[in-house]
């Protein structure tokens, strides 16, 4: 083959090359602008952020509060080891800035304190005070039945044991201090069994976050809690893409223990709120008798 007919067969295969990435190019971009991606990009955490921050134009907490949080919240993320999404937070915090009614908030479970930090944050922006229940020692021993769990969304077998999840109550305190609001936080240290009753818990509680993973520690929490929750009032679970737990947050006997005639309606149960928030979920006290809009409210995209 002559140099000059080798040459011609380099440009028409770079031709040709060039033509597919074009092409490529072209698909990618398409795909990027359609619903289905627009509807994902929405839901992924910069999406969810930039939504968050706009709802401000139609909040008594404004565009310029929800930045600040914002930044609060990433440096939290960026500093204290943690068991929650920055989707997660988010939210949570636009539920807790939609909530007008009288009480405060409570957290079961909270591991190094990233959620504690956030929480705290948003208790201490509202005027409430937050209570924060955990072992410190970890999860507790379980029993071959709670040992293991399955995810609806993925595959693996989730396991507990005891001990797994500590965070002393020291480092949660330090991570507070340092990224939060302390000054609103009561710290109560033991089993749910033993901490959660009326000495310990607010008369009201507006807004409950609960990560716990085992069904056992979910059913305690459920009966403590749901009974002080206002209508309206808002109780998350962290665990609601665990198999057993759904089982349990759907046990007519749990519900009707609390006096609810049947399970109430679980937001996210099962697949989460979005991919990047696939374990949170959340039950409204009365959702069935409150107005949509309320309840549309409780979400970032109205």
């Amino acid at each position: 083959m002559s140099v000059s007919e080798i040459g011609k067969s380099l440009l028409l295969g770079l031709a040709n090359r060039s033509g597919l990435v074009w092409r490529a190019a072209h698909f990618v971009a398409e795909n990027a602008t359609s619903p289905e991606a627009l509807r994902a990009n929405a839901y992924s955490y910069p999406g969810l952020r930039r939504q968050f921050i706009a709802n401000g134009e139609r909040s008594k907490y404004d565009v310029a509060v929800r930045r600040e949080l914002v930044r609060r919240f990433e440096r939290i993320d960026r500093s204290v080891k943690k068991a929650s999404s920055a989707s997660d937070g988010l939210f949570l915090a636009e539920a807790f800035l939609a909530l007008d009614g009288e009480g405060d908030a409570v957290e079961c479970g909270c591991f190094e304190g990233a959620s504690t930090a956030k929480l705290s944050i948003l208790a201490a922006l509202t005027g409430r005070r937050l209570f924060v229940f955990d072992s410190f020692e970890g999860l507790p021993e379980t029993d071959d039945r709670e040992a293991s769990d399955l995810h609806m969304r993925h595959g693996g077998t989730p396991r507990w044991w005891g001990g797994r999840y500590a965070g002393a109550l020291e480092r949660v305190r330090a991570n507070v201090e340092a990224h939060g609001e302390i000054s609103v936080c009561s710290f109560v240290k033991g089993w749910f069994q033993d901490t959660l009753t009326a000495a310990n818990l607010p008369e009201r509680v507006v807004l409950a976050f609960v990560d716990v993973d085992l069904p056992s520690s979910v059913t305690q929490c459920v009966r403590a809690l749901w009974p002080r929750i206002p209508t309206g009032g808002v109780l998350f679970s962290h665990d609601v893409a665990f198999v057993a737990v759904m089982q349990a947050l759907q046990d007519p006997e749990l519900w009707r223990s609390v006096s609810e005639p049947a399970p109430p309606l679980l937001f996210g149960g099962g697949f989460g709120l979005c991919n990047e928030s696939p374990h949170l979920g959340y039950f409204v006290k009365g959702a069935h008798a409150l107005p949509a809009e309320y309840l549309k409210g409780l979400t970032i995209h109205r």
